[in-house]
């Protein structure tokens, strides 16, 4: 028969669940984190996401414009029909 007066020993289950708790607190906390820089590195590029463009747009030649005998002279060509 069991002895009603002995207390049974749980302190690896307070253990267990302060462990669990902690975890669950850091990975709550990171997620957080996280999200607030995600957010704002999200709000960034989408501010500067036509900087690339525009830099490229600006720094285009421009488009020769040519006679047709301009360009006969250019290419060398000789043939006349």
């Amino acid at each position: 028969m069991k002895n009603p007066f002995k207390k049974e020993d749980h302190t690896w289950l307070w253990i267990a669940a302060s462990i669990t708790g902690a975890l669950a607190a850091g990975a709550g906390i990171w997620f957080y984190l996280h999200g607030k820089r995600v957010a704002t590195m999200t709000a960034y590029h989408k501010e500067h996401a036509q900087d690339y463009l525009n830099t490229k747009r600006s720094k285009k030649k421009k488009k020769q414009r040519t006679d047709l005998h301009e360009l006969e002279d250019k290419l060398g060509a000789t043939t006349k029909a």
